[in-house]
């Protein structure tokens, strides 16, 4: 099955409706979904593997170690689009696994809702703008300016580690982007313009060791800074302020949506910004932060 979900993987990069971190996330469901075929059976995973059994046990011991709800539904999501990718192929029946089968639901359904929508508070972001500034280490001024990069636009992780310099207009206070589904847009720095700045002028120097590194934000290893280096760094932060933060993109992001609705910005700028495909899902998620979060 590992070529099949390669091929699969593949066809998503050129498919406009799945956004890159869509395509990520997908990747990373099929293959927790074939890691957990091939250490329960002891064997290569085969197309025929993709059945409810298989996936229904596959999401029990997802929710054994405390998958949330919405990681369960995804990879049901991933799963059921793997399905159609090999059903059109003729290598297997769109039977093969129901997504409405009693068993899949039943374990979702057995796992809590999360209702609250986890959001900053002004105090928050100023405890952790304080605690940067007093740092004397020139990567504080890097994550500085990724946190106020993330708080003002609500930019995707996968997009923020792709920036490179010549995607900065500083003088316009603005940077472009290539969102999937939107083309090449220019955004608004906002309140981020100075932070970025300041990162450039006195802390990108002093990490960046290779004349011509085109990335913006570069690692202390040197090189592009990846995706998991932002959540390491977001957590260490996180926990150096007083009471600690449980710090994730993801509540960066809902921070910049709700600062984005504060500010009066329309739904369908917030889901161009947050390179949503779908508008359904901006519109999901304004309501549930208005609902948890104002």
């Amino acid at each position: 099955m590992e070529t099949e979900v390669n091929s699969f993987l593949t066809n998503l990069e050129i498919e406009p409706a799945y956004s890159k971190s869509t395509q990520m996330a997908y990747a990373s469901d099929l293959r927790a979904f074939l890691r957990f075929l091939h250490s329960s059976q002891g064997y290569l995973p085969k197309p025929t593997d993709l059945n409810t059994d298989r996936v229904a046990a596959f999401l029990e011991s997802e929710r054994q170690i405390g998958r949330s709800r919405s990681t369960l539904v995804r990879r049901v999501a991933a799963l059921k689009n793997f399905r159609e990718f090999m059903a059109g192929k003729g290598i297997i029946t769109k039977e093969a696994f129901a997504v409405d089968d009693p068993k899949i639901q039943s374990i979702i359904s057995a796992v809590p809702k999360r209702i609250s929508q986890r959001c900053l508070t002004p105090d928050e972001i100023n405890s952790l703008l304080t605690c940067m500034e007093s740092s004397p280490r020139p990567r504080s001024l890097r994550d500085q300016a990724i946190l106020m990069f993330l708080l003002e636009t609500g930019l995707p992780v996968s997009e923020l580690t792709e920036l490179d310099m010549s995607d900065l207009d500083l003088r316009s206070g603005r940077f472009h982007v290539n969102l999937v589904g939107k083309g090449d847009l220019w955004l608004a720095l906002g309140e981020a313009k100075y932070s970025v700045e300041l990162y450039i002028q006195d802390g990108r120097p002093n990490l960046v060791h290779q004349p011509g590194e085109p990335a913006l934000f570069i690692s202390q290893m040197n090189g592009r800074l990846s995706r998991q280096g932002i959540w390491q760094i977001l957590n260490y932060w996180g926990q150096l302020v007083n009471p600690p933060l449980s710090l994730s993109p993801r509540i960066l992001r809902n921070t910049a949506v709700l600062r984005m609705i504060k500010a009066g910005i329309s739904g369908a700028d917030i889901q161009i910004r947050l390179g949503h495909s779908n508008p359904l899902s901006t519109k999901a998620l304004i309501r549930r932060l208005e609902n948890s979060c104002l």
